[in-house]
């Protein structure tokens, strides 16, 4: 068998796999899908199975983010975001800074590692993974604010996370000893704007260019090839010629191609249709082969050997996204004019889940890097508890915090708490 056939036939296989725990999880099961399938990998991974194909850092950031992101923010609901922006956006300028240095802080004296080690494990570790809940909330037709809350935030915060995780990593390649907190704040902070905000200006120019292009294209498969331009050239020309964030750029851009139907619009809804469902199928597809090989992949000897350490760190990232989020939903609620319900931050909180960024971040890690075995183990077994404990028990949390219920009335007012 050649290379390429059997290549497509491991592809094959995993997706056969997936089809199967799709037509469990719709005819039986109550447990979010992506969920089922890193769980399903998981245990492929204890027989163990050789499913021959493997993730790596560079494949996640350049192939499959991209895709996700790009699809995440074309279907967001452009005016409930604009509505409720504050939120996601404190969440994502204060919250991530603030859970770094806190969680890197519990780390270090949990752990005994040296700060700027401790500093890393919390910046892989924070970047959010909305794809597992929002499929419950799709599930039981959940209020759309609160998705779009928790999916641009998550949208926003990878970005960040990946700038802070590359500006700590010269900090330990040139400093191997201790550095002044002020120093090491300088150096985030200026990289951040930098890289950070020069990717998403490089986005939304991208974006806004390409949606004044489509308008004059004559057919819908030319607008579908523009939009797969935009969304990979984006990152290729932020990240590998300008050198600034290529996540936040795919993000940007995203955000300002318009994909629906405006009245007097050039393009009919019926071809703005096609290319979003178009785009929600590929993520999808994409997004099934990564869960499973998420959970194919876990070094199961190395998270038993860090069992303890792995337990106190899963801990430890909920309490202090609980922090972030009870304190700072708080202040903005204080002086906004439609409060975010106290429902919808429980839900922030639990349905923060840390898999697909995290663990790429961990991948990708440097090999003579101290403590990296540590670090690799504690995202992998943050990334599988976490989604493991908080996706299985999204209807239960969903059910107590009344969400659920208020989903099911007809025309609930979508801010109620």
């Amino acid at each position: 068998m050649s290379a390429v056939l059997e290549f497509l036939y491991r592809v094959l296989a995993l997706l056969t796999l997936a089809l199967v725990i799709r037509v469990v999880v719709d005819a039986w099961l109550e447990i979010p899908y992506s969920i089922l399938l890193i769980l399903v990998g998981v245990v492929i991974s204890i027989l163990p199975i050789d499913v021959g194909l493997r993730l790596s850092h560079d494949v996640i950031m350049s192939l499959v983010l991209p895709i996700i992101l790009f699809n995440g923010t074309i279907e967001l609901n452009r005016r409930l975001l604009r509505d409720n922006l504050t939120v996601p956006l404190v969440l994502v300028v204060v919250g991530i800074p603030l859970a770094v240095v806190l969680l890197g802080g519990l780390t270090s004296v949990a752990f005994g590692l040296p700060i700027l080690i401790s500093l890393l494990l919390a910046a892989i570790v924070v970047p959010t993974d909305p794809i597992a809940i929002l499929s419950v909330f799709e599930e039981i037709d959940a209020p759309e604010r609160l998705s779009v809350i928790i999916d641009s935030e998550s949208l926003f915060n990878d970005g960040v996370a990946v700038v802070i995780v590359n500006v700590l990593l010269l900090l330990i390649a040139e400093r191997p000893v201790p550095t002044v907190g002020l120093e090491i704040a300088g150096t985030a902070i200026a990289d951040i704007l930098f890289v950070g905000v020069g990717g998403f200006l490089i986005g939304i120019g991208l974006g806004y260019a390409t949606t004044q292009f489509i308008h004059r294209l004559p057919e819908r498969m030319a607008i579908l090839l523009v939009t797969v331009l935009v969304a990979y050239g984006s990152y290729i020309i932020a990240q590998s010629v300008i050198g600034v964030s290529g996540i936040l750029a795919t993000v940007g851009a995203g955000l300002f191609v318009e994909t629906t139907a405006a009245e007097g619009a050039s393009i009919d809804r019926d071809t703005l249709e096609f290319v979003r469902d178009t785009w929600e199928g590929g993520a999808f597809l994409v997004s099934t082969l990564v869960h499973v090989l998420i959970g194919a992949q876990v070094p199961i000897a190395s998270l038993l050997e860090h069992r303890r350490a792995i337990l106190v760190a899963v801990a430890l990232v909920l309490v202090v996204r609980a922090v972030a989020v009870y304190s700072l939903v708080g202040v903005v609620n204080a002086i906004a004019t439609t409060p975010t319900p106290r429902s919808y931050q429980h839900l922030l909180v639990w349905g923060g889940v840390h898999t697909v960024v995290p663990i790429a971040l961990a991948l990708g890690l440097p090999a003579g890097l101290p403590h990296r075995e540590f670090i690799q183990a504690v995202v992998f077994g943050v990334a599988i508890t976490g989604a493991l404990v908080q996706g299985l028990l999204m209807p239960t949390v969903l059910r107590v915090t009344g969400v659920r219920e208020r989903a099911s009335q007809v025309g609930p007012p979508d801010g109620a708490g």
